[in-house]
């Protein structure tokens, strides 16, 4: 009997263990899906803001190194495509852009390409109107008729958004933009600056990749150090390890403490915080207020206005690796004190024979 409940033990322990390193894993990809937003910046100006001249004149001046894409859009309103070939039509909404549309997008296109600057008559369609008009998501290099234009799709983007993107005629104006940032760290704040100053007006909706992906990698990494501290310590109470420990004139905490460091420099210097989150001097205590409260203002922003499917990949991303987060402190932390409880148990009945003996 001792036997049987032995092994239903050790597989409960392996089972427990497995689960820890499967959650891990999904943090892992969560985070590799937030970092090919990280170099996504987006912002909303009053309508009419941005003129076809004041963005042209804008990509002429900036420094060709601080961003790889740019586009601006409008919405169009609400439009009924419709597909001659089989008779089906959809209501979506029309955008007009100008410039790179995978300043919008990046690797969100399931088929086809993006369009270039100076076609005209053709558009991106999501897969769910692509579905809806022909029965497939294969839909580029067919045609669609909204109002009195025929338009060739020549890419399809992932999602069900509902959307069709077309290229801006000329002399039209825009009401936001997006940049990707040549290099991920690069100052999303800078960025912001740097488009509001180019179209004279103050932007109100703004979304930083960078900021989603280093909040998510920075709990994940403050999570694992705390574990690696808490199993540490556990694991140095340990006769051998004591010993050992001993042998070589190293305090115990400290071994606990330098690992647990190790992991969180290591982890920071992955992630990569760049100057945004990093204050001037560390008693500017006002610096960490004003950082939470505009990150927070752009957190609700976000949940409650998602034009593209790439707005709702960034907040589903970040939520779920958060909560994944959350979850794989709760299991270390459960597996460190059913460990410790173990051992304590041991050492109470090695403590029980020697009295005996």
């Amino acid at each position: 009997m001792k036997k049987i409940w032995t092994n239903r033990r050790g597989f409960l322990a392996a089972g427990f263990v497995l689960l820890y390193l499967a959650v891990n894993i999904w943090i892992l990809y969560r985070l590799s899906c937030l970092k090919e937003y990280a170099d996504i910046i987006a912002i909303s100006f009053p309508e009419g803001s941005i003129t076809e001249s004041a963005f042209d004149q804008w990509r002429e001046n900036a420094d060709s190194k601080a961003y790889v894409q740019a586009a601006v859009w409008r919405s169009a309103g609400g439009s009924k495509i419709r597909s001659e070939n089989t008779g089906r039509s959809q209501e979506i909404s029309c955008y007009r852009m100008k410039g790179q549309p995978e300043a919008v997008w990046g690797k969100e296109l399931a088929e086809g390409r993006y369009f270039t600057e100076g076609e005209e008559q053709v558009c991106l369609l999501d897969q769910y109107t692509a579905r809806q008009l022909f029965g497939s998501e294969k839909a580029a290099g067919l045609k669609v008729r909204a109002d009195e234009n025929v338009f060739r799709i020549v890419g399809v983007l992932k999602g069900d958004d509902k959307i069709c993107v077309v290229p801006a005629k000329g002399d039209e104006v825009f009401d936001a933009a997006a940049v990707r940032k040549g290099e991920k760290n690069q100052s999303s704040d800078q960025a912001f600056s740097m488009l509001e100053t180019a179209f004279g007006a103050a932007g109100s909706q703004k979304i930083d990749g960078q900021f989603y992906y280093a909040a998510a990698g920075t709990l994940y990494v403050g999570i694992t150090s705390l574990t690696v501290l808490w199993g540490s310590m556990l694991l140095l109470r340990k006769k051998r390890i004591i010993g050992l420990a001993a042998a070589k004139g190293v305090p115990i905490r400290i071994i606990g403490l330098a690992a647990a460091a190790g992991v969180l420099i290591l982890g920071m210097r992955i992630v990569d915080l760049g100057s945004d989150y990093l204050p001037t001097y560390w008693s500017d205590f006002d610096f960490f207020v004003r950082l939470f409260g505009d990150r927070s203002d752009q957190v609700k922003s976000l949940s409650a206005h998602q034009e593209f499917s790439v707005w709702a990949g960034i907040i589903r991303n970040w939520r779920q690796a958060a909560e994944a987060e959350w979850l794989a402190a709760i299991l270390a932390l459960s597996g460190l004190l059913q460990s410790g409880s173990k051992m304590q148990n041991g050492r109470d009945q090695e403590d029980s024979i020697v009295k005996i003996s």
